[in-house]
């Protein structure tokens, strides 16, 4: 199995915090070695001090007339040989005794300070020595007569050992480092792959499913944790896809059947067509029966045409198009003009097209993309409304019904059976009741930022585009 990059860097990232956190704490446990070897030292020397004091005033008690150099020489020599180092001056700084197993009186004397003080460092002229300096004065009573001794108390030692120790767990620590960052790395890259075991099974779980399975869902499986958030997150893009499947699925069947009409009434034409130059004696076809036919055919490859415009529209509707509203378009001449266009398919279907109110009215948008929708309505009452009875397109202001602003309306009035459920719920979604044309028509109008309302009443159907009137 090849390494993961992603468990290297998890890992790695894993080794340096710790790494880090080691640092800390050694140099944490370091200054804390330091500090109490230094007040264990420290307290070492206190006690020396003070058991000095205690036996020099235990033995000024028994002897009281002796002198301070008599008394303190004894309690020097009577101190127990276990490697304390000590000095004991009189008043005037002179020493009285002593004891000094690495001969450094000097060094300490000349580091004495002028005060009484806890303690002190000497750390010049050979090894690090710390010391402890006791000013005192013992009360003695001989003959009657009372007298005051002052007596100055120096206790010192090398802090060597303290050095060693420090340094050594030091070089320990800086030894181990590495070993523990190597350690680290390893171990992180271990728990990483545990740690990224449920990402494993969720793209195992994404590579099973298959693209005819988009109902598959990944949820509840991964928990509410992050791993969840991307489920979900998965799951919401799956639901999509199904829903962009569905459409796609929609639009192929539509296409095909809005292709299939056409295409089937031209090969059916141009059947009886070929059939009557076969029937003929003389080889020669009947030609108002051929005329009529290739009309036949004309007018079906021109519905094939608008078919293939309408799909293509259609398929722009759907892949959300952003519709560019840069032109000021004169509904009047767009009724005009549709009314025209479409006089001949009118006709060719019983009906006859009449124009209603034709105000004059200028909105913002595409005047390609208005002429189309308006179009298609027309082309919708000609398929869908009673033979012989009147089709009227007009074109007014009214009062807005939903802002005080004025409003633009396109309308198709045509006699006919009330809209279905179905063409009605098509208006606010895809009018697959009623073909193509409703769905064009809607994104039309949602992107002229206006609506569609379809209406019936009195056995009339009504189709109207309402646009904002631009005000300009």
């Amino acid at each position: 199995m090849p390494l993961s990059r992603l468990r290297i860097r998890l890992a790695s990232g894993f080794a340096l915090a710790f790494a880090a956190g080691t640092a800390l704490l050694a140099a944490g446990g370091l200054a804390f070695l330091a500090r109490e070897s230094t007040r264990r030292f420290d307290a070492h020397l206190d006690g020396i001090g003070t058991g000095l004091v205690t036996a020099i005033a235990r033995e000024y008690a028994e002897t009281p007339d002796s002198s301070l150099r008599f008394v303190t020489g004894e309690v020097a020599a009577e101190w127990p040989e276990n490697g304390d180092a000590f000095l004991l001056l009189d008043g005037r700084g002179t020493i009285a005794a002593s004891r000094d197993p690495d001969g450094v009186r000097t060094r300490v004397i000349a580091a004495l300070p002028t005060r009484d003080v806890a303690h002190f460092a000497i750390d010049r002229g050979g090894p690090d020595l710390r010391g402890r300096l006791l000013d005192t004065t013992i009360a003695v009573t001989a003959n009657g007569t009372r007298a005051a001794h002052t007596l100055r108390v120096v206790t010192f030692g090398s802090t060597e050992g303290i050095e060693a120790d420090t340094e050594l767990l030091g070089l320990f620590i800086a030894g181990g480092v590495p070993l523990i960052l190597l350690a680290s790395v390893l171990v992180g890259y271990l728990l990483a792959g545990r740690a990224m075991a449920p990402v494993r099974r969720l793209s195992q779980d994404i590579a099973a499913i298959a693209p005819t399975d988009l109902s598959r869902r990944l949820l509840p499986r991964y928990g509410d944790d992050e791993l969840g958030a991307l489920a979900a997150e998965f799951d919401a893009l799956m639901v999509r896809l199904g829903d962009a499947q569905q459409r796609n699925r929609q639009f192929v069947r539509e296409a095909a059947h809005q292709i299939r009409t056409p295409l089937t009434l031209v090969l059916g034409e141009a059947g009886l067509a070929l059939d009557a130059v076969v029937g003929t004696p003389t080889n020669q076809p009947d030609a108002e029966r051929l005329r009529s036919s290739l009309a036949r055919v004309r007018t079906a490859a021109e519905q094939m045409r608008r078919r293939v415009d309408e799909l293509f529209l259609l398929a722009e509707a759907r892949a959300g198009e952003v519709v560019l509203l840069e032109q000021r378009v004169e509904l009047d001449s767009l009724v005009l003009e549709c009314t025209d266009l479409m006089r001949a398919r009118a006709s060719g279907t019983g009906h006859a097209l009449a124009i209603g109110d034709a105000a004059p009215v200028i909105v913002m948008g595409n005047g390609a993309l208005l002429q189309e929708a308006l179009l298609e309505l027309i082309d919708n009452a000609c398929r869908h409304g009673v033979p012989t009875a009147p089709i009227a397109v007009s074109c007014r202001v009214v009062q807005g019904k939903v802002s005080p602003a004025d409003e633009a309306i396109l309308e198709v009035c045509n006699d006919g059976p009330p809209f279905s459920d179905a063409a009605m719920r098509d208006a606010k979604a895809h009018a697959h009741d009623r073909g193509l044309g409703l769905s064009i028509v809607r994104w039309v109008a949602v992107s002229h930022c206006g609506r569609v309302e379809l209406l019936h009443d009195a056995g009339r159907n009504t189709v109207r585009i309402v646009l904002p009137v631009f005000e300009g």
